[in-house]
C-alpha cells in the first residue's frame, strides 16, 4: 500500500538540512550536532596554523604546535596534528575546542572522538559543555596508545542550555615531545526527526498548522478534519498535536500529519515509538515510516486499539541499502471510528539503532612507574638495551627516614588511575630483583587508595620475597606466586598473593568515583620497578597480556587434561592444600592433604583463639571435590603453640583433648586422621617440641605410651577415621622399619591403628637401594595394614635428573599392592625443597608428564625383590572383595618366571576381558577387575601359568 504524497519540501527546511553533518563511523552514524568533527572541511595547514580551521578554536600559546593532516588520518583525508612542546600549569592550557553547536536542553547526546599518538604514555581529557566551562560529561585523563582507538561518553544536556563546545585537554608532562592525532568528532543528536514532541510550535488555533517545524498535514478526497497544536493534554513536555476528524475520504491518508524530511542512512536500523490517546474509545490510526516515493518501511497498524489513556507504540524499521537518505512518517487518521473524536499525538521518536560500543573493561591499566609523583630519593633510570625507563630507589630501608614497616617521607610515589569502571582488580607490578636477591627484593603499596602517611606503617602494605617469584614466559599467566630468580625482569600479581605479607589486597571501587590515588613506597634498594597494571580479578593475564597492554581473558587457561592423573585408579594420587599448590588441583590429584594449616601450632598460635581460615579451605576442598582427606596432624613435637610447654602436665592433658575434640567436631567427615607425626625423629619431649609427652604418659611400660595414649583419645573422638601413624627415614632403611614396626605392633595389639604413613622426601629415597625399599614395603605390608606414602617429593637439579629419580622411585611405591595411595608434598613453586617442582610458569617439567603417562597405564601388582621369600607353588587366591561394586583385586603366586594370563569370563562362557597377557617374574601379584560397565551377575576369573590352570567364582552386585 502507497503512502499518499506531501507537498514539496519548503525553502527553509532544505536549508536546515543542509547544516546536517554525517558521521563516516557507520557504527554510531546519526546526524552531528557539531560541524567539522573529521576537519574534512579544512585544507591541509603547513606549521602551527589554527587560523582557518572551521568549528574550531584553539588555546595552546606557546606550548604546542597545531596543524591539519592527512597522514595519518582514521577517516577521510583529514586529521588534527597537536604536538607538545611543553606543559603548561593545567591540562587546559593546550587545548583544542569544537564549538560552538546547537544542543537541546534536557536531552541525551553520545561523544566519540578516534584519538592516536606518536608515541605511547599519553594522556588526554575529552570534556563537553557549554561556552561557560560547565561541563556535561568528561572521558578522564584517557591513555592514548600508537594506534588509533575511539573514545566515547554519553552526557545530558542542563535545561538551561542550547549551546554546546567539547573541549581536549592535552598539558600534561607526560605529552611533552610527542604529538597527538584527532580525527571525526562527533556530537549525536538524540533523534533524527525533528520536532516530535512539538515543543518547538506554540500552540495553534484549530486549522492552523502553518508554522509546525518538522511537520505537514494532509487532507484529501472529501475528508475533514482539524490539525492543532495543543498544550492540553500533553505526555511530554508542554505540547501534543490534536487532530479532530468531522467526515473520511477514500483512502486512509486522506487524513494526515507527516514528520518530514527525517535523515536516515540507507542499510541502518531504527526505532520508532510515539505517544497515542483519543478524546473517546475505539479510535483509530496507522503508524507507517518510509520514503519520499511512498515506499514503506514500517507500519504499526492500530486499528480500534485506541483508549483515552496515553499508549505508547514501538516499532523498529531497517532503510533499505538502495533508498535516499531521507525518510518521511506519515500517520493516517481517515478512518470511519474516527468520526467526531479527537486523537492526540505526543513523542514522536526515531532514533537508530546503535551498536552501542561496551565499556572496555578487560584491558589492563597501565602505569608507568617514572610517570609518578616520585619521592626525591628515587632515581628514574633506563634498561641496558634502551627499552624502557623504570625507577629504583637510591638508598635502603634505614638509611635515611624508613624503616622496616613504612617507606618514610621522600620514598614514596603517586600515581592517578581511573578505571574503566566499577569491579574488583588485581594490582600486577614489573620488577627486577638486584644481585643481592632478598635483600633487594621488597617494597611497599598502600593498604588501599589514597595519599597515603609515609610514616604510619598501618597505612602501607610490606611486599617482600619477590626474589623467587614472578613471570617471564609472554604465554605464562601471572596470577600464582610464579618462580622466576633474580635479576630478570617479572610480573608479579601482588593481590593474589601475598609475598611474606599478612595482606594480599584485592583493589575494590564500588562507586562511581572511577579516578583513585595510588602509591607505593621503597623499602630496600636494588629492587627495579618498571610498572604497574590493574586489571580486573576475574580474568587471566598472561606476561605478554601486561607487557602489551592487551585484554585478558575471561577463560581460566585450558590444560589438555579435564581429570586427576589418578582418576579412575584404585589408589589415590594426591597433593597438599597451600596456597601456592592448588591452582589446577582437581585436574592433577584426587587427594587432599592439609601442609601446614591442621598443625596445632597454626590453629591455636594463641590459647583459645583458633584460626581454622585455611583448614577449613583444605577440608572444603577436599568435601567440595568428593576427595579423600588425610588430617595433618594431632600430635607431633614441631610445630607446636608456644605456650603449651609452660603449663604443667594436668593442663597439657585437658588442652590435647580439647584440640583433639575440636577437631574432630569441625572436620566429623576426615577420611584419615594422622595421630602421631615422627615418633622416632620428633616426639614432643623437651620445651621445645611442646613439652608434653609426660602428660600423655611418657615412655611408661612399653617404651612408647604416649603414643599409645594419643591413640586411645584419637579413636574416641574419631571413630570413624583411618588413624594413622606417620615418621621418615623408613623407607630406605631396614632397621628404622623394624624400630617403627615396634611402635605398630603396639598399637595393633590395642586395635588403635588403621594405616601406616611413610614419608618419602627426597633425602629419603636419593640414593636408597630399590631393593631396600622394596623389603621395606614388605614388612610394613606384613602387619596386614594399608601402607600411605604421606608426604612424596622427587628432586632434581635438571628435568632430567629429576625425570630418573621419579621413573626409578615411583613404580616401587605405586606398584606395591599394601600402598593404597601417594600425597606428593607440593608440586608447584613455593613447595619446600625448590628442586621437587613438577610445574613451573613455563608448564610441566618432564618428570610430571612422565607420570600422567605412567599412572594411567602401570600395573598395580607387587614387585618382589629377589632377597625375599618366593612362593613355593602356583597359588591362585580367592577375589576380594567378593561379592564386589564395582572393582576386585586377584591375587596369585608364581613360584617362577611363567607366561601368565589371567582372563575373565561372564557365566555363558564368553571371555570379556583378558587382565593380564605377558610373563611375569617370581612372586606374589595382584590385579584389578574393573567391572564399572558391566551388569550385575556371576563371573569367572581362569589363571594360566605354563601347565597350572585354576578358574574361580565371583559376584558382581549393583
Amino acid at each position: 500500500m502507497q503512502m499518499h504524497p506531501t507537498k514539496p519540501f519548503s525553502v527553509w527546511l532544505i536549508t536546515l538540512m543542509l547544516l546536517f553533518i554525517f558521521s563516516i563511523d557507520s557504527a554510531l552514524a546519526q546526524v552531528a550536532a557539531n560541524t567539522n568533527g573529521g576537519f574534512e572541511a579544512t585544507a591541509v595547514t603547513a606549521g602551527n596554523d589554527t587560523t582557518d580551521i572551521e568549528g574550531w578554536t584553539f588555546a595552546v600559546e606557546d606550548y604546542a604546535r597545531v596543524r591539519v593532516v592527512d597522514d595519518p588520518v582514521k577517516y577521510g583525508e583529514r586529521a588534527l596534528s597537536v604536538s607538545v612542546d611543553s606543559a603548561g600549569a593545567n591540562s587546559w592550557d593546550v587545548q583544542i575546542v569544537n564549538e560552538p553547536f546547537p544542543v537541546e536542553p534536557g536531552k541525551a547526546y553520545d561523544f566519540s572522538v578516534w584519538a592516536r599518538a606518536s608515541e605511547s604514555g599519553v594522556t588526554a581529557h575529552f570534556t563537553a559543555g557549554d561556552p561557560e566551562f560547565n561541563e556535561f560529561g568528561r572521558i578522564h585523563e584517557a591513555a592514548l596508545g600508537t594506534s588509533w582507538k575511539k573514545y566515547s561518553m554519553s552526557f545530558s544536556v542542563p535545561v538551561d542550555d542550547t549551546s554546546g563546545r567539547a573541549p581536549i585537554h592535552v598539558s600534561f608532562a607526560g605529552n611533552v615531545g610527542k604529538t597527538i592525532y584527532f580525527d571525526e568528532l562527533v556530537v549525536l543528536r538524540p533523534t533524527v526527526n525533528a520536532n516530535g514532541s512539538f515543543e518547538r510550535s506554540a500552540v495553534t488555533q484549530s486549522g492552523d498548522t502553518s508554522a509546525v517545524d518538522g511537520w505537514s498535514f494532509n487532507l484529501g478526497g472529501d475528508a475533514d478534519a482539524d490539525f492543532a497544536i495543543v498544550d492540553d493534554p500533553a505526555q511530554d513536555g508542554n505540547r501534543a498535536l490534536a487532530v479532530t476528524v468531522h467526515s473520511t475520504g477514500t483512502n486512509a491518508w486522506d487524513i494526515e500529519a507527516l514528520s518530514t524530511n527525517i535523515p536516515v542512512i540507507p542499510g541502518e536500523s531504527y526505532t520508532y515509538s510515539v505517544w497515542v490517546k483519543a478524546s473517546e474509545s475505539s479510535a483509530s490510526t496507522h503508524l507507517t515510516v518510509g520514503n519520499p516515493s511512498f515506499q514503506e518501511f514500517m507500519r504499526n497498524e492500530k486499528n480500534s486499539v485506541l483508549t483515552t489513556n496515553w499508549q505508547q507504540f514501538t516499532d523498529e524499521f531497517t532503510v533499505p541499502a538502495s533508498d535516499p537518505d531521507i525518510a518521511r512518517g506519515p500517520i493516517h487518521f481517515n478512518f470511519a471510528s474516527n468520526v467526531g473524536k479527537t486523537i492526540y499525538i505526543d513523542d514522536l521518536r526515531i532514533e537508530q539503532i546503535i551498536e552501542q560500543e561496551p565499556v572496555v573493561t578487560n584491558l589492563p591499566i597501565i602505569l608507568e612507574a617514572e610517570d609518578g609523583v616520585l619521592g626525591d630519593e628515587f632515581a628514574v633510570e633506563e634498561t641496558a638495551d634502551g627499552s624502557a625507563e623504570y625507577i629504583t630507589i637510591t638508598t635502603d630501608y634505614n638509611a635515611t627516614t624508613g624503616a622496616g614497616d613504612h617507606p618514610g617521607v621522600n620514598r614514596t610515589a603517586s600515581y592517578e588511575v581511573t578505571f574503566p569502571d566499577t569491579g574488583a582488580f588485581d594490582l600486577f607490578a614489573r620488577v627486577y630483583v638486584g644481585v643481592n636477591t632478598y635483600d633487594d627484593d621488597s617494597f611497599f603499596h598502600g593498604m588501599g587508595f589514597g595519599d597515603k602517611d609515609p610514616d604510619a606503617a598501618a597505612e602501607w602494605v610490606m611486599v617482600n620475597g619477590l626474589a623467587t617469584g614472578g613471570f617471564s614466559d609472554p604465554a605464562a599467566v601471572v596470577k600464582g606466586p610464579g618462580g622466576v630468580e633474580s635479576e630478570a625482569w617479572k610480573w608479579v600479581n601482588l593481590s593474589q598473593n601475598a609475598y611474606q605479607s599478612d595482606t594480599a589486597l584485592v583493589w575494590v571501587l564500588d562507586s562511581d568515583e572511577l579516578t583513585r590515588i595510588f602509591e607505593i613506597g621503597a623499602r630496600e634498594n636494588g629492587l627495579r620497578i618498571d610498572k604497574f597494571a590493574f586489571g580486573r580479578s576475574d580474568l587471566f593475564f598472561t606476561v605478554e597480556n601486561l607487557d602489551h597492554g592487551e585484554p585478558g581473558s575471561e577463560e581460566t587457561p585450558e590444560l589438555p587434561y579435564t581429570r586427576s592423573i589418578a582418576h579412575g585408579k584404585e589408589k589415590f594420587l594426591g597433593n597438599i592444600y597451600a596456597s601456592d599448590q592448588i591452582e589446577w588441583f582437581d585436574i592433577f590429584w584426587n587427594q587432599v592433604t592439609p601442609e601446614n594449616a591442621g598443625k596445632w601450632g597454626s590453629v591455636e598460635r594463641t590459647r583459645d583463639q583458633m584460626n581454622w581460615t585455611n583448614l577449613d579451605e583444605a577440608y572444603a576442598l577436599a568435601k567440595d571435590n568428593d576427595l579423600p582427606y588425610r588430617h595433618h596432624v594431632l600430635v607431633w613435637g614441631n610445630q607446636q603453640p608456644n605456650w603449651i610447654a609452660a603449663l604443667d602436665p594436668e593442663d597439657q592433658l585437658a588442652e590435647i583433648q580439647e584440640w583433639f575434640t575440636a577437631v574432630a567436631d569441625r572436620y566429623p567427615d576426615a577420611d584419615y586422621v594422622e595421630v602421631v607425626n615422627e615418633p622416632l625423629h620428633d616426639p614432643p619431649d623437651s620445651a621445645a617440641d611442646g613439652g608434653y609427652m609426660d602428660a600423655l604418659g611418657g615412655s611408661g611400660e612399653t617404651g612408647w605410651d604416649w603414643i599409645i595414649t594419643a591413640f586411645e583419645m584419637a579413636r574416641e573422638q574419631f571413630p570413624d577415621a583411618n588413624l594413622m601413624i606417620n615418621d621418615y627415614g623408613i623407607i630406605g632403611s631396614i632397621s628404622a622399619a623394624n624400630r617403627y614396626l615396634n611402635i605398630i605392633e603396639l598399637l595393633q595389639e590395642r586395635n588403635l591403628i588403621d594405616g601406616i604413613g611413610i614419608q618419602c622426601h627426597a633425602f629419603s629415597t636419593r640414593g636408597a637401594n630399590v631393593s631396600t625399599m622394596r623389603q621395606v614395603l614388605k614388612k610394613l605390608a606384613d602387619t596386614g595394614l594399608p601402607i600411605q606414602v604421606t608426604e612424596l617429593d622427587i628432586d632434581g637439579s635438571t628435568d632430567q635428573i629429576q625425570l630418573d629419580e621419579y621413573k626409578r622411585v615411583f613404580p616401587v611405591l605405586w606398584e606395591h599392592w599394601a600402598v593404597e595411595g601417594i600425597t606428593l608434598w607440593g608440586w608447584r613453586t613455593g613447595l619446600w625443597r625448590e628442586d621437587a617442582v613438577l610445574m613451573t610458569e613455563r608448564g610441566e617439567r618432564p618428570a610430571l608428564e612422565w607420570l600422567r603417562a605412567y599412572v594411567d597405564t602401570a600395573s598395580t601388582g607387587t614387585h618382589v625383590a629377589e632377597t625375599e621369600e618366593l612362593p613355593s607353588e602356583y597359588k591362585v587366591y580367592n577375589n576380594y572383595p567378593n561379592p564386589f561394586n564395582p572393582s576386585t583385586q586377584i591375587m596369585y603366586d608364581l613360584p617362577e618366571r611363567s607366561r601368565v594370563t589371567l582372563e575373565v569370563f561372564d557365566i555363558k562362557g564368553r571371555r570379556i576381558q583378558t587382565l593380564v597377557n605377558e610373563i611375569k617374574n617370581a612372586g606374589s601379584h595382584r590385579v584389578t577387575f574393573n567391572a564399572d560397565r558391566m551388569p550385575s551377575g556371576v563371573y569367572f576369573y581362569r589363571l594360566s601359568a605354563d601347565d597350572f590352570t585354576r578358574v574361580k567364582r565371583m559376584m558382581l552386585i549393583k
